[in-house]
């Protein structure tokens, strides 16, 4: 027997520790039992449209729906000399706080990591699926000259 990981093992999950913490038989919980105890199926949903978003093609490019923009996109095409990669890599990232910027909590850094690494499988997922003549490349960054994890897409060999 082989199992293979689609994801690396969790960490610094705080409200889940918590919560498995209050079982008298811990070990018999899971993420899934967290997932069936604690989360909501609409938002289960709502996620869904993150991991697996909805595409515009324009211009020879591939562009995130809900960041795409018809005068925007002239503006940086022409900015960019017409250069469709840049012009996808500045559109298509989108920075993991944002997603996020209605939480106030403290929450350990690793988790936005993980949350963008996960964006990042599901989306190469969905640009394979979509476009399987096409070859994309799916960026994780977290720099310090950034605003906590980024990710974005752009095609290759264009």
């Amino acid at each position: 027997m082989i199992k293979v990981n689609m994801l690396n093992p969790l960490v610094a999950l705080a409200r889940y520790n918590a919560w498995k913490s209050q079982w008298a038989e811990s070990c018999s919980v899971d993420e899934l039992s967290y997932m069936s105890s604690e989360c909501h199926p609409e938002d289960f949903l709502l996620f869904g449209k993150l991991l697996f978003p909805d595409f515009i093609v324009a211009g020879g490019g591939v562009f995130l729906a809900n960041r795409y923009d018809v005068d925007v996109f002239g503006c940086w095409l022409q900015k960019f000399h017409g250069d469709v990669q840049a012009l996808e890599r500045m559109i298509n990232h989108a920075h993991i706080y944002d997603t996020f910027d209605g939480y106030s909590g403290d929450i350990d850094g690793r988790v936005f990591t993980q949350i963008a690494d996960m964006i990042a499988l599901s989306w190469r997922l969905s640009l394979n699926d979509k476009f399987p003549d096409k070859r994309f490349n799916v960026e994780v960054s977290n720099s310090e000259l950034e605003y906590g994890p980024v990710i974005t897409f752009y095609q290759i060999d264009l």
